[in-house]
Parts: C-alpha cells; structure tokens; sequence
C-alpha cells in the first residue's frame, strides 16, 4: 500500500500489490479512474524524489570543490607555517651563538 499526504493533510492511498490480488480473487477492484489517479500520485511522488535527489546530488558536488579548495589551502599553510618554524629555529641558533660569541669575547678581555 502507498500513502501520500497532500498539503491538506489528507492521505491518498493507492493499492499496488492488493490490486493484482482483488482481481485474482474476482472481486471488484478500483476504477480505472483510481486506478489513474493513483499512478499520478505516484509519479508526482516519483518525479519530486527525483528532483531532491539532483538537489542533493548538486550540494554534495559542490560541498566535495569547496573540500577540494580548503584542503589545498591548509596544505599551503601547512607548507608556509613549517617554513617560517624551519626560519626561526635558524635565527634563534644565529642569536645563540651571537650571545655567546658576545658574552665570552667581552668577559676574555682583560
């Protein structure tokens, strides 16, 4: 059995599997009339999945570049923060040495 529920609220049921089995029984089954209007349902039904599903499928390529984008840019700040660490671990060893070239040259002098 499907179910769809209309803006009012209502549910509109259409009968897939039952229909089949009504009309093996010999019994009455839904018009033809029903019967139209049930598939109509279904393929409004059928057509708005289909739309969610492209507006889906449209936000997740677009979330997929803008994760594209921002890992190519942590990436080049990963590059450009271990470059500027590589340099001040450099000037800090020059102004060691400076320091102590300073310290012990003046303290050697007589």
């Amino acid at each position: 059995m499907w179910a769809q529920v209309d803006a009012n609220g209502q549910a509109n049921h259409c009968l897939n599997s039952s229909n089949s089995t009504l009309k093996n029984s010999g019994k009455s089954t839904p018009s033809s009339k029903s019967s139209s209007a049930c598939e109509a349902v279904l393929r409004q039904e059928l057509d708005a999945q289909e739309e969610s599903s492209a507006v889906l499928h449209e936000h997740l390529e677009e979330l997929k570049r803008k994760t594209e984008a921002i890992e190519k840019v942590l990436e080049r700040t990963t590059s450009l923060y271990d470059k500027l660490k590589k340099q001040e671990e450099e000037r800090h060893l020059m102004l060691q040495k400076l320091w102590h070239a300073t310290t012990f040259g003046i303290s050697s002098q007589p």
